[in-house]
């Protein structure tokens, strides 16, 4: 296992013990603490408002964490796909992440790839720093997987703190495993996932890929996925596996794994052209996800660049 440079959970070569990230919580004051009281009687009075300002600061961020389930078994973040494009679908579906997370906050930023275009994989002021300019400003840890635009640089390694092509982690009560869509018959890659599958512990398990194995847009799914990878999905309890490439909201439950195509967050959209099996809705829309995780499965809603609803959805753990 190694340090996690983003600051989010843990990154893993292979899978490890559950993750549980545990908000500190000062302790109360408590009654005849009369020295403590004296010590803060003496204070001059601008030092008793500072103390007074920083109690208010950590009591705050200790209960918007409360309020919105961000403990050991629940977690929340927001997911986009094929976005750094520097359109203002982009900038509008950002600032729709920024009020969501504002309102609610997110623990890190997933993204399903297609992270950088113009220049392809090269994070410029214009593609990146201007319109993502609240999410940078938030601090938010990103979780990307590499698209085929990202292999023109090395931007979604330096900037999103994703260098590896493969790699799993864990937050709150998942497992998450990031694949490279971009090599789907990898030998390496495949015995990877197999191996993190089989350890996994975790009751949620959430998989991510650039490239879906199954969709209704522009792009042709990937029959090497359906060969080698949706074996080990259905068998190993996959609830969730996450694409990009097409650009649209799609979603489609096969052999009761639910995959979401969420290529929606900036590039133009791509029209609905084809019935895949399980199919339930296909729309050709910038967006983004909003994902809440629990124990038994994952709330997962799809918000317009408008702010208004696509779809809200509810995936089961398996």
């Amino acid at each position: 296992m190694e340090k996690d440079p983003s600051g989010c959970g843990r990154r893993e070569t292979i899978p490890a013990e559950r993750h549980r990230s545990r908000a500190f919580v000062p302790d109360p004051p408590r009654a005849g603490n009369a020295m403590a009281a004296r010590s803060i009687a003496r204070m001059p009075a601008p030092r008793i408002r500072l103390a007074i300002a920083f109690t208010a600061v950590v009591a705050l961020g200790v209960g918007a964490a409360a309020a919105h389930g961000q403990g050991d078994d629940q977690v929340r973040f927001l997911v986009k796909g094929d976005w750094g494009i520097g359109s203002s679908a982009q900038s509008a579906v950002t600032r729709q992440m920024c009020r969501s997370h504002a309102r609610a906050p997110a623990r890190f930023i997933l993204t399903t790839g297609d992270n950088f275009y113009v220049p392809d994989g090269r994070a410029t002021r214009a593609n990146f720093f201007r319109p993502e300019a609240c999410l940078i400003s938030a601090g938010l840890p990103w979780r990307a997987a590499w698209g085929n635009h990202d292999l023109g640089g090395s931007s979604t390694a330096t900037q999103l703190k994703s260098p590896r092509r493969w790699y799993t982690f864990t937050e709150g009560p998942m497992r998450v495993v990031v694949l490279d869509g971009n090599r789907p018959g990898s030998r390496a890659q495949l015995a990877f996932l197999r191996r993190t599958l089989q350890r996994a512990t975790e009751p949620v398990r959430v998989v991510v890929i650039h490239q879906p194995p199954y969709t209704a847009g522009l792009h042709r799914p990937s029959t090497t996925q359906q060969r080698l990878m949706v074996p080990l999905f259905r068998r190993h309890g996959v609830a969730l596996v996450l694409s990009g490439h097409n650009h649209s909201y799609e979603r489609m439950v096969v052999g009761g794994v639910t995959y979401i195509v969420t290529g929606g967050g900036g590039a133009q959209v791509y029209p609905c052209v084809r019935v895949p099996p399980g199919l339930r809705t296909c729309r050709p829309e910038n967006h983004f996800l909003e994902v809440d995780a629990s124990s038994s499965g994952l709330r997962v809603r799809a918000v317009r660049r408008n702010g208004a609803t696509i779809e809200d959805v509810q995936v089961p753990a398996r």
